[in-house]
């Protein structure tokens, strides 16, 4: 069970690429040394935790998820003493740091995979890897990258068997039922802890074991070693965060959270119910989801992302329903012709047709909602995206930082960066980063600041109890945030039409009532509450007032720096 005094209760988690992020050497390629020289940065904006997107030796043929070597630093983005200093200078601004920790694959060149292919079948050296004569095994298990891989078997010629890998061919999977496997993964754990690290966010961990019959996503067995990670990270003496990332429907996800596991799981369904009520207009299969995700684990454990260096994941059908899809399908026009695997293949902003009144009422809903909300980088600028390159990397070019060349992020000749900076129309660097928009009172880098300033000193939306309250209008969803200081109201319209709506606010009548961005007062609360929401409007209520005025957001947001 979550502690109500660990550091993720209500965290805002900021995600980012390091070799995307920014460049301390001027190679081209954002390192470790970048990112530590852009914390203060990430502390003004007001975020609590970094998540880092595989930090390990790879050869980069997944974005550093095939990993060589589970316990070192890639040399382009700089080695453990750099991590270290890393390390410290979020420490010291009260930034947690959260890595990336893949369990269920390594790289076909890992020195494990090099031994089990030239090992004899039988062998322990070959036991590490998950091996077949035949390729029609586990034949219930979707291929999940299925524009790139038509089956989850590879031939190895060496080995003369087929091996088995859930991601791309050049990931093979580790083989779980063999212990030697597990002592060295939970290994992995202690290095990391030792060097440090406050969480460890939990790649693709429905897929550890397999069995026929099943689609090989979430057995006991893979809970039973998720067990095992638990128990290794509380022997730590620090609150250590565990996160799961399990692309599964809210019943299915839900197990991870059990007390003895882990701490908290993405709710991938209900990023995708969001997007399809901003499609639709429509908040009622919004608000079923928000039931269902309450019903299933209320302890506010789920981590609430948008947009993340993946596709918008929809599934086939078994994440969330077929209509969900289908809405948005045909209702973000943005993404016809961006398919890829499993969903949408582009950024936040230019799905939403670059419309900053979409994007500020999603996260504002993200903001809050229970949980631990997910904030992707670039996002709080409202960055684009690059159409036409490999797999993934149109959501994975270079951070945005200043009007210069190559937007600030390097100053390596532009046919060294890593990725190309973003020069589409609407999008240009130019225009869109950071020193522009901090200078800007209106620029969603402002608003994305001033959002999570207010949050953090809401109480109640950090660690509130959360209720659905009813709408008279089918586009508005509202509901409240209730802690023992404090109750807030939010209602959010996610059609692009005006909306006017009465609400019952009878059980606080007679109570004070503000709008807590700007402080502007509005009647006191009763049965016959009226409230006109814009296009895509939000409005956070304050109902009222806070028992200590010291902690009054309204009041006192100019104290906070």
């Amino acid at each position: 069970m979550v502690k109500s005094d660990s550091w993720w209760k209500g965290a805002v988690i900021y995600q980012l690429i390091p070799r995307s992020f920014a460049d301390g050497n001027g190679d081209g390629i954002g390192d470790l040394q970048g990112l530590t020289s852009r914390m203060s940065y990430l502390r003004w904006l007001g975020v609590e935790a970094i998540w880092l997107t595989p930090i390990y030796p790879s050869p980069l043929q997944d974005g550093g998820y095939d990993i060589t070597d589970f316990e070192n630093i890639h040399p382009e983005l700089g080695d453990l003493a750099a991590f270290h200093r890393l390390l410290t200078v979020a420490h010291g601004k009260g930034i947690k740091v959260i890595v990336d920790l893949v369990l269920n694959h390594t790289s076909d060149l890992h020195p494990w995979f090099q031994r089990a292919r030239w090992a004899p079948k039988g062998s322990p050296e070959r036991d590490v890897y998950v091996w077949s004569d035949d390729p029609n095994r586990y034949a219930d298990a979707p291929v999940l990258f299925r524009n790139f891989e038509s089956s989850n078997w590879e031939w190895d010629e060496v080995a003369e068997q087929y091996y088995l890998h859930r991601f791309l061919r050049h990931q093979p999977d580790l083989n779980y039922e063999n212990p030697w496997v597990q002592e060295q993964m939970l290994g992995v754990v202690d290095f990391w802890l030792e060097r440090g690290v406050d969480g460890f966010r939990l790649d693709a961990v429905p897929f550890l074991f397999e069995a026929e019959g099943s689609r090989c996503e979430g057995l006991p067995e893979t809970h039973a070693f998720l067990r095992k990670v638990r128990e290794r990270v509380e022997a730590n003496p620090r609150d250590v965060l565990l996160l799961a990332e399990a692309i599964q429907p809210v019943e299915e996800a839900a197990p991870y959270l059990a007390d003895n596991e882990l701490h908290g799981a993405f709710n991938f369904a209900l990023t995708a119910h969001l997007f399809a009520a901003i499609a639709s207009g429509s908040s009622k299969g919004l608000r079923k989801c928000l039931k269902d995700t309450q019903n299933v684990s209320p302890q506010n454990c789920w981590a609430l992302p948008l947009r993340n260096h993946d596709e918008l994941w929809l599934g086939d059908g078994h994440l969330v329903p077929d209509a969900v899809i289908e809405a948005i399908r045909t209702g973000l026009h943005q993404g016809h012709g961006h398919w890829l695997n499993w969903g949408i293949n582009r950024r936040l902003a230019p799905l939403l047709n670059g419309d900053p009144r979409a994007n500020r009422v999603m996260h504002a809903l993200v903001y809050s909602l229970p949980g631990m909300p997910c904030l992707y980088y670039g996002d709080e600028l409202g960055m684009g995206d690059w159409p036409g390159l490999r797999d993934r990397d149109p959501n994975r070019t270079p951070m945005a930082w200043t009007s210069a060349r190559n937007g600030g992020f390097s100053s390596a000749p532009d046919p060294l960066l890593v990725l190309p900076p973003i020069t589409a129309p609407g999008y240009d660097y130019r225009v869109v980063n950071v020193e522009v928009q901090k200078q800007l009172p209106g620029s969603l880098l402002n608003w994305h600041r001033r959002m999570l300033t207010c949050r953090r000193l809401l109480s109640a939306l950090r660690i509130g109890d959360f209720e659905l309250l009813d709408s008279s209008h089918p586009s508005v969803i509202v509901f409240s945030r209730c802690s023992e200081s404090m109750t807030v109201l939010v209602a959010a319209n996610l059609s692009a039409a005006g909306a006017s709506l009465r609400l019952n606010l009878n059980r606080w009548a007679g109570a004070r009532t503000r709008e807590v961005l700007w402080g502007c007062e509005y009647p006191a609360a009763g049965e016959d509450w009226f409230v006109y929401l814009p296009s895509y409007g939000f409005s956070w209520w304050l109902i009222g007032e806070v028992e200590d005025s010291v902690n009054n957001p309204i009041d006192h947001f100019d104290d906070v720096k």
